[in-house]
């Protein structure tokens, strides 16, 4: 009967912790294969540039809010790629950022094209998320997977932990019961990985709607990325740009 009462006690406190956090900040590494992207007719490209990209982003939570945002690179801006005599390649930074609220169920996006900013507000969508039955371990959480394949039949693989019970994730993945930790892209072309995880309250303006931009629809801006990369692809004679636009 003791140990009947004590089981219960922990998972009633283990229980109201997790839905105490509510604030905090979630450190993400995002490294790209750069390699996988090109294809076997340009195998010599893979000599001018570094097989990985690597940068890093930061989700802000507050209650029903979110803002998923990059990192200011450090003082070298510059990727090594692997050996002393690896190519090196300036890393761009772009400061598109995404912020959510739950309770009325919209996105704001910030994104930054051709050199100017723009603001995009729309619904946010319901991810049509199958779960899996594999776990892994994730900076000491134990995690499930879950998966789907997007509208650009891109294969993407979630690891979320229900030890901190908040439906959201890096980028704009969400929509499962836990914090996403992990999200791969088609096979590890792109992996997206929490490294550090910060609950605690947040400081003053730590999390606020993003400003500064061109107000601009989604299918409008879609439009206009679509038309100046077919123009990029006229112009220098490569059968066009390959380029994905991610919700």
């Amino acid at each position: 009967m003791k140990k009947y009462l004590l089981a219960m006690l922990v998972c009633a406190s283990w229980a109201f912790i997790t839905h105490q956090i509510e604030q905090g900040v979630i450190t993400y590494s995002t490294k790209v294969n750069l390699h996988k992207r090109i294809s076997a007719e340009q195998e010599e490209m893979k000599k001018m540039v570094p097989e990985f990209n690597v940068t890093e982003n930061l989700l802000v939570f507050s209650g029903e809010e979110s803002l998923y945002k990059p990192v200011p690179i450090d003082e070298n801006p510059f990727d090594q790629g692997p050996g002393d005599g690896g190519p090196r390649m300036m890393r761009m930074v772009l400061q598109n950022e995404i912020y959510v609220d739950r309770s009325s169920e919209i996105m704001t996006q910030l994104r930054e094209f051709m050199g100017k900013k723009y603001i995009i507000q729309k619904e946010t969508i319901r991810i049509p998320w199958k779960l899996g039955q594999d776990t892994k371990e994730i900076q000491g959480m134990l995690c499930k997977n879950a998966f789907y394949t997007d509208e650009n039949q891109r294969e993407i693989i979630a690891w979320y932990t229900e030890e901190i019970r908040l439906p959201i994730g890096p980028e704009s993945f969400h929509g499962l019961p836990g914090l996403i930790l992990e999200v791969s892209i088609n096979t590890d072309e792109m992996i997206i990985t929490a490294d550090k995880i910060d609950l605690r309250a947040l400081k003053k303006n730590e999390l606020r709607i993003p400003k500064g931009g061109q107000e601009i629809t989604d299918e409008a801006y879609r439009a206009m990325v679509q038309e100046q990369m077919e123009k990029m692809g006229a112009q220098s004679g490569q059968g066009g740009f390959r380029m994905m636009i991610r919700n």
